[in-house]
């Protein structure tokens, strides 16, 4: 009780005698996650920035966040990981009457959301040794969405909290889906691959990033205060990459900054897709394996830094 007078000081639950599910008869979203302490741990690490855009489709959910046009990440919590999920949507006309459309795209709602109230929220249920599930609700387009945590055990305690939605604000458009720009596609192992960067230098300013058909095959060197510098080299014959493809040479530098926020879900990740294009976008996608064998996807887009002869662009 304390805890919940707490959130609703804070703004977090309006409602201080709870929002009852009775009140939303005409329900657009509904759906449980019986262990969501992954999701958790995902909506932590993407948490640095506030506000954030989530886009619900029939696929699952997405969060995406972005920092200063300049590095942007999209929580990707598949359908697979929910024990149910309900959504209530008329498709658009265009994919109704076309399904065999290969350029129709399937409808979603997107709408902004506090990353940090909701990541607070969230936080009640995730420590200690007891079971608990999470169901989210939303009514509609301007309705908050609904936070129902239910704590199984002798007690069944259940907290109700309604976080306020916002309209969604245009963010970076970043994807690889032309082929023909992508110079290197490598899979690596996720632990090996955060050991890796957090062995180099914590205080860098930048890093570099050199991927190559011929040997040394991949370069990560870090550029510090003091002109200090450090550098590891990978082969393709390393146990650490999975796979390894790579039609021309490409060197980027990005702000390691942007490597450390990667970095808070690379500590969870079992496998991570690195793929760079002509531009210099670099991407990262992080597998995360849930306790129920499915996936929660964290894709990075980090933008590299402008280069002495302009090659490069942030």
């Amino acid at each position: 009780m304390q805890r919940t007078k707490r959130l609703f000081s804070k703004g977090i639950i309006l409602n201080p005698k709870m929002v009852t599910q009775s009140q939303f008869s005409q329900i657009q979203f509904q759906a449980v996650l019986n262990n969501f302490g992954m999701l958790y741990n995902v909506m932590k690490a993407a948490n640095f920035v506030d506000n954030a855009i989530v886009q619900l489709s029939n696929d699952g959910m997405k969060v995406i966040v972005e920092d200063a046009k300049s590095i942007q990440a999209s929580a990707y919590i598949t359908r697979a990981c929910f024990s149910e999920f309900k959504l209530a949507i008329a498709r658009p006309s265009s994919v109704a009457d076309a399904p065999n459309n290969p350029d129709a795209t399937l409808p979603f709602v997107s709408f902004g959301l506090n990353l940090k109230v909701f990541t607070d929220c969230l936080s009640m249920f995730t420590s200690g040794d007891y079971d608990s599930s999470l169901k989210l609700i939303q009514k509609g387009t301007g309705a908050p969405l609904i936070v129902i945590l239910e704590q199984h055990g002798e007690d069944d305690l259940i907290t109700e909290c309604s976080v306020r939605t916002m309209d969604p604000f245009d963010c970076m458009e970043l994807d690889f889906e032309d082929e023909q720009q992508i110079v290197s596609k490598l899979n690596v192992k996720g632990m090996e691959f955060f050991q890796l960067l957090s062995e180099m230098d914590r205080n860098c300013d930048e890093i570099e990033v050199i991927i190559s058909p011929d040997a040394p095959h991949l370069i990560f060197h870090s550029f510090g205060e003091l002109h200090s510098e450090t550098s590891v080299e990978i082969t393709n014959t390393s146990d650490m990459l999975i796979t390894f493809n790579c039609t021309d040479a490409s060197r980027n530098r990005y702000k390691f900054h942007h490597f450390r926020l990667a970095m808070r879900t690379l500590a969870l990740a079992s496998k991570v897709a690195l793929r760079t294009n002509s531009e210099g976008l670099l991407g990262l996608q992080v597998m995360i394996e849930n306790s129920d064998s499915s996936h929660i996807f964290v894709e990075y887009f980090i933008l590299p830094l402008m280069s002495d002869g302009d090659q490069t662009t942030m």
